[in-house]
């Protein structure tokens, strides 16, 4: 089953969720998967070989990250996290105000504060989340997307196919604790997907 990535936005609108329930992946690819250790959680790294099953026109081109890029990209990401957050709120409340609210009218200024609020407590939090990492070039510049995950709740119990597969989803669950991102390694900058 492939899934369309649902960009995520602060404001839900689904009360279900869903989850990516993708052929199993063989022994010899699982052995491929690298683990590593990071300051207050862990991290993933899914070789080039993983079939990722969502976005996968975006992910025609893939490398495999090693330990070094991913910690080299981590001690960027441990900076940027709000600031990333930050600029999807913006557009969200200021630039696609419609598309995301419809003809609800909202004080957007108000809106834009509590959203804020939010990011700020995620953003003290994300040390904690674990990460999934996958490796791609995009007009011949590396890219590496992060998958963080929140398992402070974990109804699917998803944390047991935190090794074998690429979490993703859309619904009430992983909006709150999913948060997929993007690293450019050459301009160093960190975006929501």
């Amino acid at each position: 089953m492939s899934l369309i990535l649902i960009s995520s936005c602060y404001s839900s609108k689904f009360k279900t969720s869903s989850i990516d329930n993708s052929d199993p992946i063989s022994n010899e690819l699982k052995n491929k998967i690298q683990v590593i250790k990071l300051k207050k959680s862990i991290g993933i790294i899914f070789p080039a070989e993983y079939k990722m099953n969502f976005n996968q026109n975006l992910f025609v081109n893939r490398f495999t990250p090693t330990e070094k890029e991913v910690r080299d990209a981590e001690n960027e990401i441990e900076k940027k996290y709000l600031k990333s957050e930050k600029k999807i709120i913006y557009d969200q409340v200021y630039v696609k105000t419609n598309e995301i609210y419809g003809n609800q009218k909202i004080n957007k200024q108000k809106e834009y504060s509590k959203l804020i609020k939010s990011a700020v407590k995620e953003a003290k939090k994300s040390p904690k989340f674990y990460r999934q990492y996958a490796g791609y070039i995009e007009n011949g510049e590396k890219k590496l997307i992060i998958n963080f995950i929140d398992f402070s709740k974990d109804p699917y119990n998803l944390k047991s196919k935190l090794k074998t597969k690429f979490i993703i989803g859309f619904g009430e669950w992983f909006e709150t604790n999913t948060r997929i991102k993007i690293y450019n390694y050459k301009s160093k900058k960190l975006t929501v997907l």
